[in-house]
């Protein structure tokens, strides 16, 4: 497992120099497309199955929501206080109606496959995920005073 990490951390610090991008923003992109595999795959499932597109968001996002805050918590912001969930939970009802609205928007202007309105809706609804939980739920301000440091195997 410590070769899997160190693997994954090499990966991380070679995107970081290619991209210029933030650790955090590299590992918001990583757990953010496993987490959008996961979304993605349920929102459809309930699709093919033939539930109404706005309902396959509302249940795919519940299902996804105590995941992503493991992995966002956890691995992007190192941040994993639980007092943060109703937040991170209001987030999502945020991108939940940014969704649907955005599907019912490419539906108006010709874009009627649910299946890929669902895919193009990803980035810019992840995008603003990324934003508002920076901002709203794992802000700096408040993880300096008091944030609950997340143990790890390493002795550093």
């Amino acid at each position: 497992m410590k070769k899997i990490k160190a693997l994954f951390d090499w990966g991380i610090h070679l995107g970081m120099k290619i991209t210029g991008f933030s650790e955090q923003f590299l590992l918001f992109l990583v757990m953010g497309g496993i987490n959008t595999l996961f979304y993605y795959g349920l929102y459809s499932l309930l699709i093919y199955t033939g539930v109404f597109y706005a309902a396959a968001v509302v249940i795919a996002t519940v299902c996804g929501v105590l995941f992503n805050f493991q992995t966002f918590g956890r691995v992007v912001f190192k941040n994993f206080q639980t007092r943060l969930l109703g937040r991170f939970i209001g987030v999502y009802v945020i991108l939940c109606l940014a969704n649907i609205a955005g599907l019912k928007l490419l539906e108006l202007i010709g874009l009627e496959n649910k299946y890929i309105a669902g895919a193009v809706l990803v980035l810019p609804v992840a995008l603003l995920g990324y934003v508002l939980n920076k901002t709203f739920v794992f802000n700096t301000k408040e993880a300096e005073s008091g944030n609950r440091q997340i143990p790890t195997d390493d002795p550093d």
